[in-house]
C-alpha cells in the first residue's frame, strides 16, 4: 500500500519488494462469490502485472471474466492464450470484431455468475485486499450500489488521486472515479448497462450518471486500493479531455440525458449510522478458505498509529514474519491510521475495520477473517471491542489459541485500563500476555491466576539505535547548539500522562539556577498550547525548542545528539522511549511508575517515585542540575544504559519470547481448554460489546460538541443556569446514543 506521505510510484502491487502472504485457495475449484470483468483488446504484456495482482487477490472466491474485444495483434493474442487454460476460475470471453469497452463490459456482466462485479481494465493493478474489501463494504452498507478505493496513477503520469463518489453531484462537472470499482450486478441491470455508443472514452461517467438517474450511488473506501496506468498517449479513458472542444460536447450530452439530475434530482445517499442495538448478523455471506502452509497469528488492535504501544506491534509483526509466520490485522477504533503504510510494508493482511464495515459487522467480519486464515493464535492489545467480543470469537471459532497482551495499568480510566479486562477476561483467553513483572503482580492482586500471566518485555534493536557522531553534529549545527553544550531530550505525546508541566517546570528552574543547557521536545498534543505559552512567558526560548511530532528516524537523530533524556510520566508500562533512549547512550531520568525500575537499574539511570507536582520539580531539577554539571557522570552512566539493552532486550530476544508463549498458549488450549459459552448468548454477549462501543463513541461525540456548546453560553451565565444546561446537554447526549429513555432519569 502506498504511503501519501512518501509514495513510492514504482512499489506498485506486483513489486518485487512488496511483502507476501500465501493467498490461494484452499480448494482446487472455489465456488466464487464475486466476478472481476476486464476489457481486454491488443493489451500486450503488460496485462502479466494486471493478472498477477488478481492472483495475489486476499478474496479468492472469484471468477475472472476476460472479454476479448476483437484483439488483433498476435503478440497480444498469445499473452491472452496463457490465460485461457491456466485457471478453472478464468474465462476468457470473445468478441469477433472490436465493439469498445463498455459493450466489452456489459458481455461481462451479462456472463458473471455473481452478485458483485469488480471492473478492473487490462493494464490497471489492485491492491491485494481490494477486492475483498469491497464485498464486504457492499454488504455492511446495503444504502449503497457500488465502491471503490482511492486511487494511484502511475507510468506517464504519477500522482495520488483521492476523490470519488463521496463527492457525489460534483460528478455532474466532472468524472471523478476510475472504471476500477465494485458494482452490484443488479445496479448494472437498474441503470441500463454502459452506453456501448460510446467509444472514445468516458464511457465510465455516463454510467456513474446512469446510476444516480436510477436512484443509486456509492461512496469511498478511504484507502488507496487501485493503480491506473497512464500511457503517454493518452489513449485511454478520459483520453479526450485534453480537447476542450469535445469535453464541452460530451458535457452538454450528459445535461441533455439526465437534465433531471442537473436540476436537483441526485440522490443524496448517505452512510448510515450505527442504530442502537443494531442486530449483528448469524450467518455469514460468503466463505473465504485459504491454503495454509505457514504458523499466522491475527492481531486484534485499536488503530495503526504512531505510539510505544503502536511500535511494539510493529517490531512484533517484523519478528514474526522473520521466524516464518503470517500476519493478519485488523483494527476496531475510527482513527487516522498514519502508520497503516508503515504496517503495510511487512504484510499485506490488514483491515482497518471502520473503513469498510459498520460496527454491526465487525464481529462478523473476525469470525470470517479466523475461517478464512485459520491463525495458530488470535491476539487482542489494547482493543476495548476486541476484549468484548472474546466469548463471541470463541464460540464460533474454538480453533485458535487466544492471547492478550497488556503494556500497562490505568488506575485513571475504567479502574485499571486493559489489564482490568485482561483479569476479568481471563476464562476467556488462553494465556495473559503482560510488559512487566510489576503489571502481573498488578492483575494477580486483582484475581488474575499467576500461572496463566507471563512477561514479554518490549525490547529494541540495538543495532538501529546506535549513536551517531555525524548525526550529534549535524542535529547540533542545525539547531545552533555548540558541542559542548549539554542537551536534555523530552520526547512523548503532550497531555498530562507524560506530565509536560512538570518538565516546563523543571527547565525553568534549571535556568533559574544557572545551569547550561538546552532542551529539545519533540511532541504534540492537547497540552501543547499550554507548553508554548509558558516557555515564552518564561523566558526559556532560548533554552527550550518545541519541534513538534517528528518520525522515528528523525528521534533517532535528535538521540545522538543528547545526552539525557527525561520523560517524568504520571504512569506507564515501562516506556519504549526509554529502551530507545538507553540503546542510544542517553542517562536517563524518569518517574518511578509500572514496571521501568525493571529496566532503569541504578547504575543506568535515575527515576524518581511520584508525588505532589512541586515536589517532584524540586527533586528532577536537583537532579538534572548535577548531571548537567557532571557531563562525564552523564556520559559513564549512558555508556552503561547502552551495555544493559545489548545484553539484556535485544529485539530478537523479544521475538523469541513472544513465539514461546505462544506455543505455551496453544499447549494451554489443548490441554486444559477454557470453558466455552453457547452461541445464543456468545451472539448477545457480542449485540452488547458493539452497543457498548457504539454509545461510548457516540457520548465522546456528544459530549465534547456539548462542552463546546457550554463553553460559549459561560460568559452570559451564572450559578443554576449552568448547572440547568449541562443537565440538558447531558441528559440530550446519554438519550441520543439510546441510553436514557426518553421519559426516564
Amino acid at each position: 500500500m502506498i504511503d501519501p506521505q512518501k509514495p513510492d510510484f514504482a512499489n506498485t502491487p506486483v513489486a518485487a519488494g512488496r511483502p507476501g502472504f500465501d493467498y490461494a485457495p484452499a480448494s482446487a475449484d472455489p465456488r466464487p462469490y464475486a466476478t472481476i470483468v476486464t476489457p481486454f483488446f491488443n493489451t500486450g504484456a503488460v496485462f502479466h502485472e494486471s493478472a498477477r495482482s488478481v492472483f495475489r487477490q486476499s478474496f479468492q472466491q472469484w471468477e475472472w471474466l476476460i472479454v476479448n474485444d476483437g484483439s488483433t495483434d498476435p503478440a497480444a493474442l498469445a499473452v491472452l492464450e496463457d490465460y485461457r487454460k491456466r485457471d478453472p476460475r478464468v474465462r476468457v470471453i470473445d468478441h469477433a470484431d472490436n465493439k469498445g469497452p463498455s459493450a466489452a463490459r456489459n458481455t461481462g456482466y451479462r456472463a458473471a455468475r455473481t452478485d458483485y462485479v469488480l471492473q478492473l481494465d487490462s493494464d490497471d493493478l489492485l491492491e491485494p485486499t481490494a477486492l475483498e474489501k469491497s464485498i464486504w463494504f457492499l454488504e455492511s452498507h446495503p444504502e449503497f450500489a457500488f465502491t471503490k478505493g482511492r486511487s494511484v496513477g502511475f507510468g506517464a503520469q504519477e500522482y495520488l488521486w483521492p476523490r470519488g463518489f463521496d463527492d457525489r453531484d460534483a460528478f455532474l462537472n466532472e468524472n471523478l472515479a476510475t472504471s476500477t470499482a465494485t458494482i452490484r450486478r443488479a445496479v448494472h441491470t437498474q441503470a441500463g448497462g454502459f452506453d456501448e455508443s460510446i467509444r472514445l472514452g468516458m464511457e465510465d461517467w455516463d454510467f456513474w450518471l446512469r446510476c444516480a438517474n436510477v436512484g443509486c450511488w456509492g461512496a469511498d473506501i478511504p484507502e488507496y486500493l487501485d493503480w491506473y496506468r497512464r500511457r503517454d498517449n493518452r489513449d485511454r479513458n478520459w483520453s479526450f479531455a485534453a480537447d476542450a472542444g469535445q469535453l464541452n460536447e460530451f458535457r452538454a450530452e450528459l445535461r441533455r440525458r439526465y437534465r433531471g439530475l442537473y436540476q436537483g434530482s441526485f440522490p443524496d445517499i448517505r452512510r448510515e449510522d450505527d442504530e442502537p442495538y443494531d442486530a449483528i448478523r448469524t450467518d455469514l455471506p460468503f466463505e473465504n478458505p485459504l491454503a495454509k502452509h505457514k504458523p499466522r497469528t491475527l492481531l486484534v488492535l485499536p488503530w495503526l498509529t504512531v505510539g510505544g504501544a503502536d511500535k511494539f506491534n510493529r517490531d512484533l509483526t517484523a519478528q514474526l514474519i522473520g521466524r516464518g509466520w503470517e500476519v493478519t490485522i485488523a483494527t476496531t477504533l475510527e482513527a487516522g491510521q498514519p502508520w497503516l503504510p508503515e504496517f503495510a510494508r511487512l504484510t499485506p493482511d490488514i483491515f482497518v475495520m471502520p473503513h469498510f464495515l459498520k460496527r454491526r459487522d465487525m464481529p462478523p467480519f473476525l469470525r470470517y477473517l479466523i475461517a478464512s486464515r485459520q491463525p495458530d493464535v488470535v491476539m487482542v492489545s489494547n482493543s476495548e471491542l476486541g476484549y468484548l467480543l472474546l466469548p463471541y470469537l470463541r464460540a464460533h471459532c474454538p480453533e485458535p489459541a487466544y492471547v492478550d497482551y497488556c503494556h500497562m495499568e490505568e488506575e485513571y480510566w475504567k479502574n485499571g485500563g486493559f489489564p482490568r479486562y485482561a483479569a476479568a477476561r481471563q476464562d476467556e483467553l488462553d494465556l495473559n500476555i503482560v510488559a512487566s513483572e510489576h503489571l502481573k503482580r498488578w492483575m494477580v492482586a486483582r484475581g488474575a491466576d499467576a500461572s496463566r500471566v507471563e512477561v514479554a518485555r518490549i525490547h529494541v534493536d540495538p543495532r538501529h539505535w546506535t549513536p551517531d557522531r555525524e548525526s550529534r553534529k549535524a542535529v547540533r549545527k542545525r539547531y545552533g547548539i555548540g558541542a559542548d553544550t549539554p542537551v536534555v531530550l523530552y520526547v512523548g505525546r503532550l497531555c498530562p500522562q507524560k506530565k509536560p508541566k512538570v518538565f516546563g517546570r523543571v527547565m525553568r528552574d534549571l535556568k533559574r539556577g544557572g545551569a547550561d543547557f538546552r532542551a529539545l521536545v519533540v511532541g504534540d498534543g492537547p497540552d501543547l498550547p499550554w507548553l508554548e505559552s509558558f516557555v515564552a512567558g518564561n523566558g526559556l526560548t532560548g533554552h527550550v525548542r518545541l519541534l513538534g511530532a517528528m518520525g522515528s528516524d528523525a528521534v533517532r537523530d535528535l538521540l545522538s545528539a543528547a545526552d539525557i533524556f527525561f520523560l517524568p510520566s504520571l504512569w506507564e508500562g515501562i516506556a519504549l522511549s526509554i529502551y530507545e533512549a538507553m540503546a542510544m547512550g542517553l542517562a536517563v531520568v524518569g518517574a518511578d511508575v509500572g514496571g521501568q525500575r525493571e529496566l532503569v537499574t541504578p547504575e543506568c539511570g535515575f527515576l524518581i517515585s511520584p508525588g505532589e507536582d512541586e515536589d517532584e520539580v524540586c527533586r528532577y531539577a536537583a537532579l538534572l542540575k548535577e548531571l548537567l554539571e557532571h557531563p562525564e557522570r552523564a556520559r559513564e552512566i549512558g555508556s552503561r544504559a547502552r551495555e544493559r539493552i545489548v545484553a539484556h532486550f535485544p529485539l530478537e530476544r523479544m521475538g523469541d519470547r513472544m513465539v514461546e508463549l505462544f506455543a505455551l498458549a496453544r499447549k494451554h488450549h489443548a490441554e486444559a481448554p477454557r470453558p466455552r459459552v453457547s452461541e445464543r448468548i456468545a451472539l448477545e454477549n457480542a449485540a452488547l460489546g458493539v452497543e457498548y462501543t457504539r454509545a461510548m463513541a457516540q457520548i465522546e461525540r456528544e459530549w465534547n460538541e456539548a462542552q463546546t456548546r457550554a463553553a460559549r453560553g459561560f460568559p452570559l451565565m451564572q450559578g443554576r443556569a449552568i448547572v440547568r444546561r449541562a443537565r440538558r446537554l447531558v441528559g440530550r447526549t446519554l438519550r441520543r446514543a439510546g441510553l436514557l429513555r426518553e421519559t426516564g432519569g
